[in-house]
Order: C-alpha cells, then sequence, then structure tokens
C-alpha cells in the first residue's frame, strides 16, 4: 500500500533562516502513519477492537537529505514495506514536487501491543488493509 501526503511548509516550521526543523520531519512521518490509517478507513480505535492490538512506533530512523524551506509544497511519499513476524516496516520519501529534490527518507518499525501492554504477531487486519507495496 502507498499514499501520498501533501504538505505545505509554514512560517513556524521554520527556524529564522525559513529552514524547516528537524523536529517536524518526525512529524511529517507521524502524519503519513495516520495517512496510511486512514486510507485503509481505520482509526486505532476500531483496530483495538477488530483485532485486539494496536500498531505503536517501536523504532525511526531518519535521513535529513536536503533542507525544505518556508512555503514549499511537498509530497511525503508512505508505503508498507513489509509485515514479518511481530513488526511492520513503513518506508517513507519527502520530495519536493517543483524540483523533484529528494529532502528525506526514513524507516519506521511498529510494532502491535494488546491494551495489556503484550506484543503480538502482526495481525491479519493489517496485512489485509496494509497490503506491502511491491
Amino acid at each position: 500500500m502507498k499514499v501520498i501526503l501533501p504538505i505545505h511548509v509554514v512560517a513556524f516550521e521554520t527556524d529564522f533562516g525559513g529552514v524547516v526543523s528537524n523536529t517536524r520531519y518526525v512529524e511529517y512521518i507521524e502524519r503519513g502513519r495516520y495517512a496510511l490509517m486512514h486510507a485503509a478507513h481505520l482509526t486505532l480505535a476500531q483496530a483495538l477492537e477488530l483485532c485486539g492490538a494496536q500498531p505503536v512506533v517501536r523504532r525511526v530512523e531518519v535521513e535529513y537529505l536536503q533542507p525544505a524551506h518556508h512555503e514549499d509544497n511537498l509530497e511525503l511519499h508512505v508505503v508498507v514495506a513489509s509485515h514479518e513476524g511481530a513488526r511492520t516496516l513503513l518506508q517513507f520519501e519527502l520530495i519536493r514536487p517543483r524540483d523533484g529534490a529528494l529532502l528525506m527518507r526514513a524507516q519506521q518499525t511498529l510494532a502491535y501491543l494488546t491494551p495489556q501492554w503484550k506484543p503480538v504477531r502482526v495481525p491479519q487486519l493489517f496485512k489485509e488493509k496494509w497490503p506491502v507495496e511491491k
């Protein structure tokens, strides 16, 4: 599964030089994960109700390649890369369409936990709703 999330950079996301703060990239990644949930017509509450577990972030790796600037229009590409055992791997690319620049690459590893904080294997629901992008 793949989603593309448009992002418009606003002033409060930047420093005095108009460059986007590195912490905002992590926020963009979180927005991308939620866009993936919404594209699958799922909420976290529904996931918990349907399969007894929710995805939680276990690890994030971010490669900052080029800066984004105030008023940039960007696209965050989110891909479900794999489901293995008890983990799902999501991949992200932040692109500036006007010049095709790749600004950031990231991976986010998700684990699945019950309300009692017990880890479980990737629920079938997520394998079905988030098919791996080939």
